[in-house]
């Protein structure tokens, strides 16, 4: 592993050191200016999914530790083949835009029941004041019922409930 410090920090410093040479120079087009294109051919769709599959990464490590690291270890390769494969950067833009056309739709549900709330409240609120303006009924005396010792006390009970109550 120190080995390949070193040799990175040699290779560093020819490049500074000897930028005008033919080796510095061919050590900056490899090392500097090819993956600057490459990052400039980067788009959204490509960093969704890179940020996507490096949270599936860190999610099966701390879920599963070291099983989850080696799970990933194992994913990875064929993912970013089957990635360069089928430009899947389509799909992921198609995915995005999918997204943001839910959430347009789901903010108008959202504005649509925020609207329909207060109507609800102020219907209600009109049937509670129709209710209050009613004038209540005199409760009239009770007929005859039974009082305590009057009449049959199980007369309208069913007989379950009479056997139960008796024993």
């Amino acid at each position: 592993m120190l080995l390949v410090l070193a040799g990175m920090v040699v290779v560093i410093g020819v490049m500074r050191a000897f930028p005008d040479t033919e080796i510095g120079r061919a050590l900056n087009r490899w090392l500097v200016e090819a993956p600057a294109r490459g990052l400039n051919r980067l788009r959204r769709g490509r960093i969704a999914f890179y940020a996507l599959l490096a949270m599936a990464g860190v999610g099966l490590v701390v879920l599963f530790e070291a099983d989850g690291m080696r799970l990933f270890g194992l994913m990875l390769p064929d993912t970013l083949a089957w990635f360069a494969l089928f430009d899947v950067g389509v799909f992921v833009d198609a995915l995005l835009i999918a997204g943001a056309i839910a959430a347009t739709n789901g903010l108008r549900a959202i504005r649509a029941q925020a609207i329909a709330v207060p109507r609800l409240v102020r219907t209600m609120a009109r049937r509670g004041a129709a209710r209050a303006r009613r004038v209540p009924r005199s409760s009239s005396p009770p007929t005859e019922g039974p009082s305590d010792g009057d009449g049959r006390p199980w007369g309208v009970q069913t007989m379950p409930y009479r056997a139960f109550s008796i024993a």
